[in-house]
């Protein structure tokens, strides 16, 4: 067992923007790009564009791939606790499938890929392109290697950036989806469901106060509406059973009962409405 300081605690939002469910799927959705940017290369090498043995099984693993994809975007749209933790295995496995094909090209590419900038064409259909297009040139091929040297020198950082940061981003990738998954089966989900939205609200703002207030408004209204047996309703309320005021008002309200209603509010006046009927 880890130490409780040794343990990662699961994320609760998704770059503290978004909600944890929204990370989940924006994560897929680019893990779907992904898989079919393969599906594409499949067809490529089936069309005759050519390929090596490594490609092909990195394209055909790509199709299987969208296949789980699109079970564990069923699963995580589901809420389904035992299903995404599945899924959450399976997409950590990928990650790991996924950096050995990574190493494996960046070590063909960087080590024994010659810049030169003599390319050969892989198939007949990109010779028949390089020939249809016509580009001459008046360097050497020294001239030409210094050149494409100098550009690969210029390039492999910005490249090694790239696969890096794809890398670790796969890597957050996995750890929302487990994080996903482990608030699910604690039943802890809904909890965190808006926390990045109560985090971006102003200072003093209360969910629950709001909420209250919106009970309190329309218990009021329900209050202030009346209905007449002559099938008619009314805002005002009905105050027949409300004691008489006592003051210099006394008389003529007393004559007047049955035409006119005294409301009290609250401040220094009173609001006085004439009734329809004497």
């Amino acid at each position: 067992m880890l130490r409780p300081e040794w343990r990662l605690w699961p994320i609760s939002t998704f770059l503290c923007i978004l909600d944890l469910k929204t990370g989940v799927t924006i994560a897929l959705l680019f893990a779907l790009f992904n898989k079919v940017a393969g599906i594409y290369g499949l067809i490529s090498v089936l069309t005759g564009a050519g390929g090596s043995f490594a490609q092909l099984t990195l394209y055909l693993y790509s199709l299987l791939g969208l296949v789980g994809l699109g079970w564990g975007l069923k699963a995580v749209k589901e809420e389904n606790p035992q299903y995404t933790l599945y899924f959450a295995h399976l997409f950590f496995v990928d990650h790991v499938f996924s950096t050995a094909w990574t190493y494996f090209f960046a070590v063909l590419w960087w080590v024994y890929t010659p810049h030169d900038g003599q390319r050969p064409a892989n198939s007949a259909a990109q010779e028949a392109i390089r020939k249809g297009a016509g580009v001459n040139h008046t360097m050497t091929d020294v001239q030409l290697a210094a050149a494409a040297n100098i550009l690969w020198h210029e390039e492999k950082g910005t490249a090694a950036m790239v696969i890096t940061i794809s890398w670790l981003s796969k890597v957050y990738f996995a750890l929302l989806l487990y994080s996903y998954a482990h608030h699910l089966r604690k039943g802890t989900f809904n909890s965190i469901r808006n926390l990045g939205l109560h985090h971006s609200a102003p200072a003093g703002y209360d969910p629950a106060s709001v909420e209250e207030d919106d009970g309190n408004d329309e218990f009021y209204m329900s209050t202030l509406r009346t209905h007449h047996p002559n099938g008619t309703s009314s805002n005002l309320p009905n105050f027949v059973s409300a004691p008489e005021r006592v003051g210099r008002h006394s008389s003529a309200q007393s004559r007047s009962s049955m035409g006119k209603i005294t409301i009290p509010v609250q401040g220094n006046g009173e609001a006085f409405f004439e009734a329809n009927g004497r």
